[in-house]
């Protein structure tokens, strides 16, 4: 005989989060606890609860103190008044589905929709729901229901509850929708109650006996065998292992095994043990496999699916037809505000079994542990292999930064960067790469370094950029440094050198004269030196040539205007035009002799001169004043060689002048030759 058991039976999430909190509230012996009616339609769960000092109040009437705890099938909204008034401690075990049916319900009334409740009339639920509309709702549990019901209605709303099955609750709708102008349905079945009660549906169709396995005053139960023995199955409905019989088995070879939403998993393992006790004091025996369920292990790793997310916990489907819990402090190691910041229903997640089976009947489970241990296997992988993480930066604290890698990773500040950064706050929130420079698992230290990477990627870059570069090109920069020499230019992660010489085609003082920090420029590559990693820019050769101008406009014999730039002992250096230079000679400077420059012009004089020669091949231009002399200027200037004997006389003593004839008369011979 094969034992099947069907998918989600037993305790939905609902029921064990009341049966939790009942629990907890049961350890606190100073105080009177008690449910408001059973916490849940199970005789021999509320038995056990009793046994804590958790007594049962029929109304809220008989509790004038300590706590009322609101069972999961919930309350009228009047009920908790009540208690309010009396000043109770209220625990509310509501299930968060039906507390979703009563708003509905109460928006619906208030919005002046006619309220529909598709349900059981006496079932406390539907009690709650009642509450929620001023009892102004009506309750459709059969068919007849409805002929109380107007032919013609105006706004409906309808109404399920949770436990309902789809059918049902369909049928309902269809009924209402030729009869309301306008209808509003809200479908608040429990979506484990219908999957619940779909699979008891399918295994039924697969087997030759359904057990169902519940308190004979659940109405979800109840539901289930009905459901179960709609299919032709031959179905029993037991409350306990006490309640099945040997002769129930006789001939059948596959069983099917399903229980209701209140029903504890300890009750289910005894039923399906005694079947197995069955199964062997049979004559006959038939090959099958029994299907158990699940015996989990602390530290066992699973995964699962996220079913539901409540304010107490995450319920996971861990498969082998059992559910475990998250409690909230196992969900993360990082804060977060709500716990769908985390999770979402449908998600799959890995997990660690931290009990497989608490004092409530949960199997108690930890995302938190092993996304940790998960953590530390990435870093040690990554560690061995060298590779690049991400992680995003959480606080600055002394010394460093704190990332996140799935656990606390650190990054001294002389390891942030590679130049110093003062103000490491910047970092905050931001997602870098790094490098793992040390890992000690068991001092829970993990070393990271964004330095090293960066050094890496410019090393790389350095590498690319020098492979590529070619003499002559024209590029794109930013100026990073102004020096008295120059500025330093980026381009493209690596610096080259833009030489002030090579800067304007004219005559600057000063590097700021041209550029400033932070301009972006194009550069024209002069030279790369990879071995000695530099590279030499420059910036007038992609300017016009001001000496080509310089060529097409002017001529020997022009005469030209400028400004003397320099005095030096053999000359004077004039500016044609920006970038273009002419040397006076001194002997140009004035048809008298001239000892020194400065006797004739200084730096920044404007002057006039005559172009008296060009060298295109050396850029050289010769410039001329004594050219432009006028003649009466000239004789002016010609000193007679009587007045040049008489001067030297009178100025001859003893010691001499150290004058000879030849400089006094050099330049007359010179003339008149």
């Amino acid at each position: 005989m094969e034992i099947i058991l069907a998918d989600h039976a037993g305790f939905c999430f609902g029921v064990r989060r009341a049966m939790r909190l009942t629990k907890e509230a049961g350890k606190n012996k100073e105080e009177e606890i008690r449910t408001l009616g059973p916490l849940i339609h199970n005789p021999q769960a509320v038995d056990r609860l009793e046994k804590l000092g958790v007594g049962i109040a029929d109304n809220i009437k008989e509790v004038e103190e300590g706590t009322v705890i609101i069972r999961s099938h919930g309350v009228p909204p009047d009920i908790l008044t009540k208690a309010g008034d009396k000043e109770l401690n209220i625990l509310d075990a509501t299930c968060p589905f039906v507390k979703k049916a009563q708003k509905n319900a109460a928006k619906l009334y208030q919005e002046g929709y006619q309220v529909i409740v598709s349900g059981d009339k006496k079932h406390p639920e539907v009690t709650a729901i009642l509450g929620s509309t001023d009892n102004q709702a009506v309750v459709i549990e059969e068919k007849e229901d409805l002929k109380e019901l107007s032919e013609k209605l105006d706004k409906v709303g309808v109404i399920a509850q949770t436990t309902q099955s789809i059918s049902k609750f369909k049928k309902t709708v269809t009924k209402l929708m030729d009869r309301a102008e306008e209808l509003k349905i809200y479908n608040t079945i429990c979506t484990t109650t219908h999957e619940r009660q779909t699979a008891a549906a399918e295994l039924a169709n697969e087997v030759g006996l359904m057990i169902v396995i519940g308190g004979y005053n659940s109405a979800n139960t109840n539901r289930l065998a009905e459901i179960c023995d709609e299919t032709g199955a031959k179905t029993y409905h037991v409350e306990t292992a006490d309640d099945l019989s040997q002769d129930w088995f006789y001939d059948i070879e596959r069983v099917g095994v399903t229980a209701g939403a209140s029903t504890p998993n300890w009750i289910i393992k005894e039923v399906v043990s005694r079947m197995e006790d069955i199964k062997k004091e049979k004559v006959e025996t038939m090959d099958g496999e029994i299907q158990e369920i699940s015996d989990f292990e602390r530290g066992e790793v699973l995964t699962g699916t996220v079913e539901q997310i409540t304010d107490e916990g995450i319920y996971v489907d861990i498969g082998d037809k059992s559910e475990g819990i998250i409690p909230l402090d196992e969900l993360s190691a990082q804060q977060f505000e709500s716990p769908s910041d985390v999770v979402e229903e449908g998600e799959e997640v890995e997990v660690q079994i931290l009990n497989p089976e608490d004092e409530d009947e949960n199997i108690v489970l930890s995302k938190k542990k092993q996304d940790y241990e998960k953590a530390w296997e990435r870093i040690e992988k990554a560690h061995e292999n060298d590779e690049i993480i991400e992680a995003e930066i959480t606080k600055e604290v002394k010394g460093g930064l704190v990332a996140d890698v799935g656990l606390r990773g650190f990054i001294p500040a002389s390891h942030v960067a590679i130049e110093y950064i003062e103000d490491l706050s910047q970092y905050v929130g931001e997602t870098l790469q790094l490098k793992i420079i040390e890992v000690e698992r068991d001092n829970n230290n993990v070393v990271l370094s964004r330095k090293e990477v960066l050094e890496k990627e410019f090393e790389e870059k350095k590498e690319e950029i020098f492979a590529s570069l070619e003499e002559g090109e024209v590029i794109e920069g930013k100026i990073t440094k102004l020096v008295d020499f120059g500025a330093f230019v980026d381009i493209g992660g690596v610096e080259g050198l833009l030489h002030i010489s090579e800067m304007s085609w004219g005559r600057i003082d000063h590097p700021s004269d041209v550029l400033e920090e932070g301009e972006e420029t194009k550069v024209k590559v002069l030279g790369v030196n990879p071995q000695e990693e530099r590279i030499s820019l420059g910036l007038k050769q992609i300017l016009p040539d001001p000496w080509e101008e310089f060529l097409d406009n002017y001529n020997e014999g022009d005469i030209i205007s400028g400004k003397i730039t320099k005095t030096v002992d053999f000359g004077a250096f004039m500016e044609i035009q920006p970038g273009v230079e002419g040397l006076i000679h001194i002997s140009q400077l004035s048809h008298r002799h001239v000892a020194n420059t400065e006797e004739v012009v200084t730096a920044g004089d404007e002057v006039e001169a005559k172009i008296i020669n060009v060298e295109p091949d050396e850029r050289k231009v010769g410039l001329s004043l004594k050219e432009l002399e006028d003649k009466e200027e000239q004789k002016s200037q010609t000193k007679s060689p009587q007045k040049d004997v008489d001067e030297f006389v009178e100025n001859d003593d003893d010691e001499g002048t150290g004058v000879t004839i030849g400089d006094m008369f050099g330049e007359l011979f010179e003339e008149e030759q």
